[in-house]
């Protein structure tokens, strides 16, 4: 009659309750290292566009005060500027001090030469002078993503501020052919309120710093900060 061996398991052990306890806090603690790193990075990609947009506003005050002309609207660029071809050439400004773009327009015409001739004048960087109107060529992009167009708004409603101030504004959006519809935007309502509260007043559809589209609100006077979605391009007053 053949034997029954029964080997001896006293050497296979599992894990105990306190290395399984061990395992779950750093596992947790890598999570919470990986998720508060992506919230450095956003809150980074945030403040970067802020500063880039107050550098393009600065950047025009000392093309005003060096060329006594606007940027986009200089009536001789060729000969006032070194380097100035493409976009910067362009057609003649009327040297009224504006621009002819609206705000809300696809990216042309003298919203290049905007950037152009502030490139010509050493005054921005990240644009390459050429005359394709994408980011990072004839416009520039943004740190938190799409890029930034510009034009001039005389009266009535621009994007869902009902009486904005007249003036130039720049346009943060994701398409530099198109202002965004909802779930089509650059922004979310978190990342619009934080530039908004870091430049203007906090509100969506007031002030200097403003949505585009209702979408980007929740209720009257606050972003949708709750949605995770693009529902959001800003306007930024510039030269104010």
């Amino acid at each position: 009659m053949k034997k029954l061996n029964v080997k001896n398991r006293k050497g296979q052990k599992g894990f105990t309750l306190v290395e399984l306890a061990v395992v779950m806090i750093i596992v947790g603690l890598l999570i919470g290292g990986i998720l508060k790193g992506q919230e450095l990075i956003a809150n980074a990609q945030i403040a970067s566009t802020v500063t880039q947009a107050k550098g393009i506003d600065a950047a025009v005050s000392t093309f005003r005060d060096s060329f006594r002309a606007f940027p986009g609207d200089m009536t001789a660029p060729t000969t006032r500027l070194s380097n100035c071809t493409g976009p910067c050439a362009g057609v003649a400004g009327a040297g009224d001090g504006r621009l002819n773009t609206v705000p809300t327009a696809a990216a042309a015409g003298d919203v290049l030469q905007f950037f152009g001739q502030l490139s010509a004048a050493d005054l921005v960087t990240g644009v390459d002078g050429s005359a394709t109107a994408e980011w990072g060529e004839a416009l520039p992009s943004a740190s938190v993503g799409g890029g930034y167009t510009a034009g001039y708004h005389g009266t009535g409603t621009l994007g869902i501020n009902t009486s904005p101030t007249s003036g130039h504004y720049l346009s943060l959006r994701g398409d530099p052919g198109a202002m965004g519809t909802a779930g089509a935007a650059l922004l979310n309502g978190s990342q619009a309120a934080r530039i908004d509260r870091k430049m203007d007043d906090g509100n969506p559809a007031t002030g200097s710093v403003f949505g585009s589209i209702a979408a980007c609100s929740s209720a009257a006077n606050t972003y949708d900060e709750a949605s995770g979605q693009a529902n959001c391009d800003v306007f930024i007053r510039i030269q104010g």
